[in-house]
């Protein structure tokens, strides 16, 4: 039996992809790369890009459509289909990675991968390779800290029932909204209900660290007259304090 390996590669500069990253990626036999839209790129290849120039042999490059969906039933089947295919693949004794972009342990879809992989196929080696994830990567472009001494840092899908992220953000100090930032303005009541202030340090950033990276840097009461993008790639740290 082969073996699989969830890659972490970072937020989306190559430079961010660790060395052990780029040493299995440069043995891998075969790699899996998610995709969400048939017609668009994949951001995770064009990251590991610079790293597979640097291999004498090209691996074998495979893309897994991963549906757009909250339909579960829709969901497990898409799990078991691709879980299937990459496990036909380390069966015939090849390594093979699979890759993410940020972190695999954090909101990852290796997450879902792994578990089928494990349930079905359990004579298959599992391996997880982490990676620097998106909201350390915005922290320090922006040159905030996340969380000193005691203070309780928050990550908060910005998805989430409004009276849930009320009791969520109620006792933390520092909070970090991933998956875009289009519903931060309706989420501002709640944020200035539990005792952030106008002067509560505010940073978004659009796909940080790649190429069309945007970031804004500002305090809770310049958030509604800024442009919430719909970009999946965007998130945003709150400072309760408003210090850097």
């Amino acid at each position: 039996m082969g073996r699989i390996i969830g890659i972490g590669i970072g937020p989306g500069n190559p430079e961010l992809i660790t060395i052990k990253a780029a040493k299995m990626l440069r043995k891998a036999d075969v790699i899996f790369v998610p995709k969400v839209q048939r017609r668009k790129p994949s951001i995770a290849l064009s990251v590991i890009k610079p790293v597979l120039e640097e291999r004498d042999r090209p691996p074998e490059i495979l893309e897994l459509m991963l549906p757009m969906t909250r339909d579960k039933k829709e969901l497990e089947i898409a799990w078991d289909r691709n879980a299937e295919i990459m496990a036909e693949k380390a069966k015939c004794d090849k390594l093979v990675a699979y890759v993410v972009l940020g972190d695999p342990t954090l909101y990852s879809t290796f997450a879902y991968l792994a578990r089928k992989i494990g349930e079905k196929y359990p004579k298959i080696d599992l391996e997880i390779i982490p990676g620097v994830t998106s909201l350390t990567a915005c922290a320090a472009r922006s040159g905030v800290f996340l969380a000193e001494g005691n203070e309780i840092l928050t990550i908060v899908p910005s998805d989430r029932d409004l009276e849930q992220i009320e009791e969520i953000v109620r006792y933390a100090d520092n909070l970090v909204f991933i998956k875009g930032v289009q519903r931060l303005k309706g989420i501002l009541p709640i944020l200035e209900k539990v005792g952030f202030t106008k002067n509560s340090l505010v940073i978004i950033a659009r796909r940080c660290t790649m190429p069309n990276e945007e970031m804004k840097i500002g305090r809770l009461i310049d958030l509604q007259s800024w442009f919430a993008s719909e970009d999946y790639f965007s998130m945003a740290i709150i400072k309760r304090k408003g210090e850097r």
